[in-house]
């Protein structure tokens, strides 16, 4: 479910010769939810004050300050969130302070006369929108400084178009900050009359401008309509079956009756998902989200994923056994909140009648903690920082991890005590389980067969756990379940939020109006109303390079055919420079094309060190040389050509150590012979080639063939164009090392230094097949 983030850096100071007072409604999902009110003073002094509510979670932010010539002298900035503590800045006599838990940094800064950009004061965003060229319609990069964030960044602006309404004109300009966007409103006198992010359901608009972006909703009166005033209550408790005691919010209508419930689950804090409540409560729909075990205000161990099958069933019984309930519940929610309802689907609780994971995990050794038993250091590390303490810790959310230079800390059962500066019992259980047998409890996947109930997946081709998607359509799809839905989009896991990923535009059709269909599939399946969801095609497939959506009976693609290119390579197949071709035919006879990877080298790269939103990018820098990684180009495009899913490299192979690691990933070069990602990598510890829950070591030199699966893509590759396959040993920091041993991880220190060999002759045919359609 797409979360509320408090931090959402979105602000800018304005000169002084403004109006005294504009006053901005807040809505959240279509609700009031609070206000803003920006103030000028004569003498160059300002204050900006909001207050936003959002379910449970109050924030009150406050930033007051003088500048002169366009120059912030000195400010102060306070916010309050109720789920999030308390931080205060202080500016003045060109120092700056942040004062956070009772903790106070002193940061150095020096501000010049850029414009400002920040959060939750939107009328101060006008010198960041003032300084672009409107009558330029490319994006334009703004360095701005954050005064409620103690920070600069680099947002993007694009010009739109100017739209009259009965109150005036308006220039329309869309900022993105990976990976937010955000549509600007900036009337004649320069005042901003509209923030709308539409991600986050997030809006701040002055009185009588409304008109400014419309309604998809508006479209549909078929769908339940908000005529419902609505009710929250608190604190709601639970027991589940072992005494665990549950905390959930609840949003329903005012009025006598029972009604369908949607219920989420979450280990972020129940009160960042209610803004969702409104929406749907307004509609006739009791919404529910619950805190999980061990987080929030619920009780119990926090032992990540292991205890949601059971909790997840015992809520959703407990929700259908409420007064205000009919006894008809759903399930929405993101990432872990998608996880939570396979997880209580296989448990098949009979009040449970529909689904929409979103961008959901699959088994525990399948993507995280182990992806196809490689563990993912990178996202454990991160994750651990953030929900180490009973609440989500949101402050530093999108900066650097303290220590990212001790990745290479060997055993990586203490890398989080390096990089973090403590530890978390949940990162140490996590390497000690390695094998499929441990995770009981967290596993689903080999119960599906007892989920029957309709499915609408949804993903993004960038989304780091878009192997979940993928493998439980699959399974579902061979089980002959014919109510399951599918949704990919040029997305990263935080789906449909922006129409582009660092300089590729996937154009604006590319985000599209999830409200409706989300909607439309509870009034089907919670009211048994004809809301005509028998007209959603069950799959909606986003081609990156042609930009298109493509809608389908099923996935993969019918009407596309298999395709093969086989690996040729008779010289240095390493970096840019490779002879490795990509060819319609096995090589009759051919040496071996071989690499060192060596563990010992461990370079932890910029975009770990100091991770920047503003320079994600789809473009791949690929070296004329470059030990370790081997790339395989087909011809030229004669014409364009569309590749999809299923994609994988049948890999013949050999190495020196007894175990090792291979990375698939697949590439679009350009007529300019720039490499452009367009999938996520496959990936395979070799010493699981024959199954998740026991390493067998490999015998050094031996041939063996393994079949690596690409992650789902559907990308079009236009005339000229040529596509890469890029292999390697290693992508550390991201995933662990493979020290070259089979010794466990939570303790293996010892390292082997790993000669690999690929084959590509026709008694060892290594092939990459995919799909082609027209």
């Amino acid at each position: 479910m797409r979360r509320f983030i408090g931090s959402l850096v979105l602000l800018s100071l304005i000169p002084a010769s403004w109006a005294d007072t504009t006053r901005m409604r807040i809505e959240f999902s279509g609700s009031e939810a609070g206000e803003n009110v920006y103030e000028t003073q004569a003498d160059g002094s300002f204050s900006s004050t909001t207050h936003l509510k959002v379910g449970a979670v109050s924030i009150d932010s406050v930033l007051k300050g003088h500048f002169s010539d366009g120059r912030l002298i000195d400010y102060t900035a306070e916010q309050e969130n109720s789920a999030a503590g308390k931080v205060s800045i202080l500016f003045k006599d060109g120092k700056l302070s942040v004062v956070r838990a009772g903790k106070t940094t002193v940061l150095p800064t020096k501000l010049g006369a850029e414009p400002y950009f920040g959060n939750l004061h939107p009328q101060i965003t006008a010198s960041a929108l003032k300084s672009i060229k409107f009558s330029e319609k490319s994006p334009q990069l703004v360095k701005c400084f954050c005064p409620d964030a103690a920070t600069f960044l680099s947002p993007r602006f694009t010009p739109q178009e100017i739209k009259s309404t009965a109150h005036g004109a308006a220039k329309l300009i869309v900022m993105t900050l990976q990976p937010v966007e955000a549509t600007y409103g900036l009337d004649d006198s320069g005042r901003v009359v509209l923030m709308d992010v539409p991600a986050q359901k997030l809006r701040f608009v002055v009185e009588g401008w409304a008109s400014l972006v419309n309604d998809p909703l508006a479209a549909f009166p078929e769908l339940s309509q908000p005529v419902f005033k609505t009710k929250t209550e608190v604190g709601v408790k639970m027991h589940t079956r072992d005494g665990a005691v549950l905390v959930a919010d609840v949003v329903r209508p005012d009025a006598p009756g029972k009604y369908p419930v949607i219920l989420g689950r979450t280990p972020y804090g129940r009160g960042s998902s209610m803004g969702e409540g409104g929406f749907y409560a307004s509609r006739g729909y009791a919404f529910v989200v619950q805190d999980c075990r061990g987080r929030g205000d619920s009780t119990g161990k926090w032992d990540p994923f292991m205890h949601e099958r059971k909790d997840g069933a015992d809520a959703v019984k407990w929700v259908a056994n409420q007064p205000w309930s009919d006894g008809y519940v759903g399930m929405i929610g993101g990432s872990y909140g998608g996880f939570v309802q396979w997880a209580a689907a296989v448990e098949s609780p009979s009040a449970l009648k529909c689904i929409v994971p979103q961008v959901s995990p699959p088994d525990a050794m399948l993507n995280l903690p182990y992806d196809n038993g490689i563990f993912f250091l990178y996202g454990a590390v991160w994750w651990a920082k953030i929900v180490s303490g009973k609440t989500i810790d949101l402050s530093s959310f999108m900066s650097a991890l303290p220590h990212p230079e001790k990745f290479a800390t060997l055993p990586i059962s203490k890398v989080d005590a390096a990089v973090l500066g403590k530890s978390s019992p949940f990162y140490l259980n996590w390497t000690k389980r390695d094998r499929k047998s441990l995770w009981t409890g967290f596993n689903y996947e080999d119960d599906l067969d007892k989920v029957h109930i309709p499915a609408l997946n949804i993903s993004g081709w960038w989304d780091g756990d878009e192997i979940g998607t993928m493998v439980n359509w699959e399974r579902m799809r061979k089980l002959g379940r014919k109510n399951q839905w599918l949704i990919y989009g040029p997305w990263t896991h935080l789906f449909n939020t922006t129409t582009k990923i660092g300089e590729t535009d996937f154009g604006k059709d590319s985000v599209i109006d999830l409200d409706s269909i989300y909607l439309r599939w509870f009034d089907t399946w919670l009211k048994h109303k004809n809301v005509f969801w028998d007209k959603q095609p069950h799959v909606r497939i986003f081609f990156t390079g042609s930009n298109r959506w493509v809608e389908s009976a099923d996935w993969p693609l019918k009407g596309s055919k298999k395709m093969s290119l086989y690996l040729s390579g008779t010289g240095d197949v390493q970096g840019d420079g490779s002879v490795g071709q990509l060819v319609a035919e096995p090589p009759s006879r051919q040496k071996p094309s071989s690499w060192i990877y060596d563990p010992h080298v461990a370079p932890i790269t910029k975009e770990f060190l100091s991770p920047d939103p503003s320079e994600v990018s789809m473009q791949v820098e690929m070296p004329k040389k470059m030990p370790g990684l081997v790339v395989f180009k087909s011809q030229p495009m004669k014409t364009a050509i569309s590749v999809s899913a299923p994609v994988s490299l049948d890999l013949h192979f050999s190495t020196s150590a007894f175990d090792t690691d291979f990375y698939v990933n697949i590439s679009d070069i350009d007529e300019k012979g720039k490499y452009h990602a367009i999938s996520q990598p496959g990936k395979v510890r070799c010493s699981y080639m024959k199954g998740l829950d026991k390493q067998i070591p490999l015998k050094p030199g031996k041939i063996y063939e393994v079949q690596i699966r690409v992650w789902d893509t559907a990308h079009t590759f236009l005339k000229g164009h040529r596509l890469a396959l890029v292999l390697r040993s290693t992508e550390f920091p991201l995933f662990a090392r493979n020290l070259g041993t089979v010794d466990p991880i939570v303790t293996a220190t010892r390292i082997v230094v790993q000669k690999q060999k690929i084959y590509h002759d026709r008694a060892h045919p290594s092939s990459l097949s995919f799909q082609v359609s027209e």
